[in-house]
């Protein structure tokens, strides 16, 4: 079974030197989140990610946070009363392949640091694709697979080219990677986009 991150380390995630190394406003620009936009988090840990999107959708936007681990929740639930966000929603996943929220629930998605933990990757891929609207688009950040400092053990960690063929065969288009300067060097990103309705000429459900 893949190895899943231990809460009790949560602090690690929302330090100052993984911002320095992953800034998260860069993916969320890379994704070209914007204003009114909702936003699913899957397994947003303590909010890394979360109260970024928080602030670029502002007030008449939604931020889905979702995790498996309710430790978690709880700690964005805290960083969001403390920073004033009221769009940030918290949902509890009764496990890591399925996300509590109705077919075409978001605009973008993300998934940091998640899909190397999953058992069925390409079923949980087309849940995530469930839930964005036509048209609606995908960050996948994941670990490279060579030796680091820290991170979960190498035989357990996608390449790039995996990833790839997961999304496809989840039904996704890709639609380029994540630069260096928003992953950091021990991560790769990739861009994906759910395809538009036929006939309907969608792009990211909002704009």
């Amino acid at each position: 079974m893949p190895h899943r991150f231990d809460p009790a380390h949560m602090g690690r995630l929302e330090s100052e030197e993984r911002r320095r190394r992953q800034p998260p406003e860069r993916l969320l620009e890379a994704l070209g989140v914007a204003e009114g936009w909702r936003v699913v988090d899957v397994g947003c840990g303590p909010g890394f990610y979360t109260l970024p999107a928080a602030e670029r959708v502002g007030s008449t936007g939604r931020v889905y946070a979702v995790d498996v681990e309710p430790a978690m929740l709880t700690r964005v639930r805290e960083r969001a009363a403390a920073a004033g966000f009221g769009q940030i929603e918290t949902h509890l996943s009764p496990d890591e392949e399925r996300i509590p929220l109705p077919d075409g629930a978001a605009d973008a998605a993300l998934l940091a640091n998640v899909l190397h933990e999953c058992r069925q990757r390409v079923a949980f891929l087309r849940e995530v694709y469930r839930v964005l609207v036509p048209g609606g688009r995908l960050a996948v950040v994941e670990w490279r697979k060579e030796p680091t400092p820290m991170g979960p053990p190498l035989e357990e960690r996608m390449s790039e080219g995996e990833v790839r063929e997961a999304l496809l065969a989840a039904g996704f288009d890709l639609t380029g990677p994540v630069g260096e300067e928003a992953t950091g060097p021990t991560h790769f990103g990739l861009l994906a986009r759910r395809p538009a309705s036929s006939g309907r000429g969608d792009g990211a459900g909002r704009g």
